[in-house]
């Protein structure tokens, strides 16, 4: 797989040279191409201004941001560019602290990721790995991800860190807008209930125990399927960043667990979202 970003987990005196890549496999998803019946030629979508019915380029197209109903205000890229630097943030993952996996609510997992080490980086991405692992805590990070910054979570598993971007707290809804009910004492229903979840629960969950029966159910009948050519042009691939080297670990976990801790940074006035 190809990386989509290069650079450092940084926490404490460590530096570890990764890589990011896309955990999802696209070509496994169940998605449709529009094409016109007539010549089976793709459909494109045009740009045009809905009060004067024409296509416009791309040069004298601006973006608008909604205030209010039916009022905007104009943002160009120079305010966008501005508003990136203002927000600051570092190319490397920086690991704000660990905590318990429990503590992260997974609605606001946004987009899966893997990390793997780049050249001077396997000791310690193994090291971290197993570490999280054997603590059973996530790391969360704050990096630059498309001159966003971006808070992560940092995901041991088995075999790789993953890495599940996460969706500012603001985006999820209050669940009590939901109309869910308060809790209440414990009832033999409640307890009939604990005891069915005993019952039912195991020792791991495999996935590939259920697979996509829509994906499976179409790909036989697209087997019976008469085929065709599309002519399409396929873009060329960016190189790959050279490796860059580590400090000793060893020596940096040394001096790193002698320096105090530094509390994340929050924003003031900032409310703790409500876990659904």
């Amino acid at each position: 797989m190809r990386p989509i970003w290069n650079g450092h987990i940084t926490f404490g005196l460590i530096s570890i040279p990764v890589a990011l890549h896309s955990a999802v496999e696209a070509s496994e998803r169940v998605s449709f191409r529009m094409l016109h019946r007539k010549d089976r030629a793709p459909i494109v979508y045009k740009k045009f201004c809905s009060k004067e019915d024409k296509e416009v380029p791309n040069d004298e197209i601006v973006k608008g941001y909604e205030l209010d109903d039916d009022e905007y205000t104009l943002v160009e890229k120079e305010d966008i560019e501005k508003a990136e630097k203002e927000a600051g943030g570092s190319d490397d993952m920086e690991v704000l602290q660990f905590v318990d996996f429990g503590a992260v609510n997974p609605l606001t997992f946004d987009h899966p990721y893997y990390i793997s080490p780049r050249k001077g980086g396997e000791k310690a991405y193994g090291v971290l790995r197993d570490a999280l692992l054997e603590a059973k805590q996530v790391g969360i990070i704050r990096f630059r991800l498309r001159k966003k910054p971006t808070l992560g979570a940092l995901l041991p598993g088995p075999k790789a860190i993953a890495l599940e971007s996460l969706r500012p707290f603001e985006e999820l809804r209050d669940p009590s807008r939901v109309g869910v009910p308060a809790h209440t004492r414990k009832s033999a229903e409640v307890k009939m209930a604990r005891m069915l979840i005993d019952q039912m629960s195991g020792e791991g969950w495999d996935p590939a125990e259920h697979p996509n029966e829509y994906r499976k159910s179409l790909k036989k009948l697209l087997a019976s399927k008469k085929r065709f050519a599309l002519e399409e042009k396929a873009e060329g691939q960016g190189k790959e960043r050279a490796a860059e080297n580590v400090v000793d670990l060893m020596e940096a976990l040394k001096k790193s667990l002698g320096q105090p801790r530094r509390e994340p940074r929050r924003a003031a006035g900032r409310r703790r979202a409500g876990a659904a």
